[in-house]
């Protein structure tokens, strides 16, 4: 999620992705039901390794004797249904093979690798795919995943990326791949806390003259409404006609044109410049040898050099300086909390109280969160900073809450868990996270409590539970049976 950092092996296991072999186009569905698939969303299981799996959307006239496009989707949570879910209606339209992993997951960069490789490789081995129209996509940690495959599986050739909520992999001691020249549109949610990165993204793409778009839409660090994948869909169709990699269709040009030209249009009319600067850029760069684009290359020289653009650019600025303000001592006291001094990790028991951590300290960080939480829910002016800021925080303590239980410490993943279930009481993961690590050190009761307390803050969706490798010790008792019926049947 918040800025995932990808292992320490990541270094050493790049080198597989730059040869990683490009498959020939000689489709074998296999076991896949092509007139069953067609149209719906279909669970496949990898012919090489059983243990990974993908969801598949085939468009309801697909036939193998010609190339289509796909899209290989990466959700954070290895959902590869609720991924692809995003983009059916589009694909549909547009003629799209997406396949949506349900083994890559935050986590460690190598899992991530298998399971890309290994839908790559069936998805080749059972559907015939444009080489040239290949794509990926991914939510927040899963952005990272799909950039850093179209970044260095250099024989994959990849065209373009779309980006959920977050944008490069944040890597150390990485060369930086040669190979940059794919398009890349970014879907974010004005009140993501990753939002101060995708600015700047945008900066450094803009000032590079690299093929971008960035899409700002109203909502939190989540996929994108399946409007916004439209237009991302959209947005790579136009960029495959201008680069010749697809037959140019005069009607939907000429549609994309209008609609930016009335995007620019209204911002003007509002005073919003930056809207106004970006769908002019639009209007010259993406509609290069497809559309007459002089008149707005000559409004997009006067915009950029304007006071309005400036102002705007410094509002926006002070907006990304107020959320690291907001944030920068509880990070550090988050940081703090988990010290094996504070949470008495060493002892790897989990007692009546999760954490040794001093009365202050966690008042003082459930204090100033609830307080940005109910800023951000208010209709001040900086209530989608304070929004970014909760949310910024809220994931830096379960992601360190995650990385203790990955590693067994028991202890300190209880601590950050039961602080988030504090800090937002209205929330029902921190409870699930808690049940599991109860489950992991073997106290069903108390871990059954908590899944209690969890569909009591309105946790809806049965498969939460069933689909979590880590409760199916829960499986078969009766009281957990009983929850999954009762979620079951609303």
């Amino acid at each position: 999620m918040h800025r995932q950092r990808f292992s320490h092996t990541l270094s050493g296991i790049l080198f597989l992705l730059a040869g990683w072999p490009a498959l020939a186009q000689s489709p074998s569905p296999a076991d896949l039901d092509l007139q069953a698939a067609r149209g719906s969303i279909t669970r496949v299981t990898c012919l090489q390794d059983p243990a990974q799996s993908y969801a598949l959307y085939l468009p309801s006239h697909y036939t193998p004797d010609r190339a289509w496009p796909i899209l290989y989707a990466f959700d954070p949570f290895a959902r590869g249904k609720t991924a692809v879910e995003v983009y059916k209606d589009a694909a549909e339209k547009y003629g799209y093979i997406v396949a949506g992993s349900n083994n890559s997951r935050n986590g460690p960069s190598a899992d991530q690798l298998a399971a890309a490789q290994a839908m790559w490789a069936d998805t080749h081995r059972r559907l015939t795919i444009d080489k040239d129209r290949v794509y990926t996509t991914g939510l927040s940690g899963g952005a990272r995943v799909a950039t850093a495959f179209a970044l260095y599986c250099y024989t994959c050739s990849v065209a373009g990326v779309i980006a959920h909520g977050a944008g490069y992999p944040v890597m150390t001691n990485v060369k930086p791949p040669g190979n940059e020249h794919f398009a890349y549109y970014v879907a974010i949610g004005d009140a993501d806390f990753n939002f101060p990165e995708i600015v700047a993204l945008r900066r450094k793409k803009d000032q590079a003259g690299a093929p971008f778009k960035v899409k700002v839409y109203p909502g939190p660090h989540q996929w994108a409404p399946p409007e916004i994948a439209e237009d991302a869909i959209e947005w790579l169709e136009l960029k495959a006609m201008q680069a010749g990699t697809e037959k140019a269709d005069p009607a939907l040009v000429q549609k994309l044109f209008d609609r930016t030209q009335s995007e620019a249009a209204q911002a003007q009319q509002h005073g919003d410049a930056l809207t106004q600067y970006y769908a002019l850029r639009s209007l010259v760069e993406d509609f290069r040898g497809l559309k007459e684009i002089a008149p707005f290359a000559s409004q997009l020289a006067e915009i950029k050099s304007s006071r309005a653009l400036k102002s705007a650019e410094h509002a926006e600025q002070k907006d990304i300086e107020e959320q690291a303000s907001l944030t920068a001592t509880v990070a550090g006291e988050l940081a703090q909390y988990g010290s094996p001094d504070l949470t008495g990790s060493g002892s790897g028991q989990l007692g009546a109280s999760p954490s040794g951590a001093p009365a202050n300290l966690e008042h003082h960080i459930v204090s100033v969160m609830s307080d940005l939480k109910r800023r951000g829910s208010s209709s001040s002016h900086d209530h989608l900073v304070c929004a970014r800021a909760f949310t910024q925080l809220w994931v830096q303590a379960l992601e360190a809450g995650q990385n203790a239980f990955h590693d067994n410490n028991l202890p300190t993943a209880q601590a950050y868990f039961q602080l988030m279930s504090e800090a937002s009481p209205g929330e029902a993961w921190p409870l699930v996270l808690l049940a599991e690590v109860q489950v992991r050190s073997g106290n069903k009761k108390a871990a059954l409590k908590d899944i209690e307390q969890a569909v009591h803050r309105g946790l809806k969706h049965a498969q939460s539970l069933t689909q979590d490798p880590e409760l199916q010790p829960l499986a078969s008792d009766p009281a957990f049976q009983r929850i999954v019926q009762n979620l079951s049947a609303q």
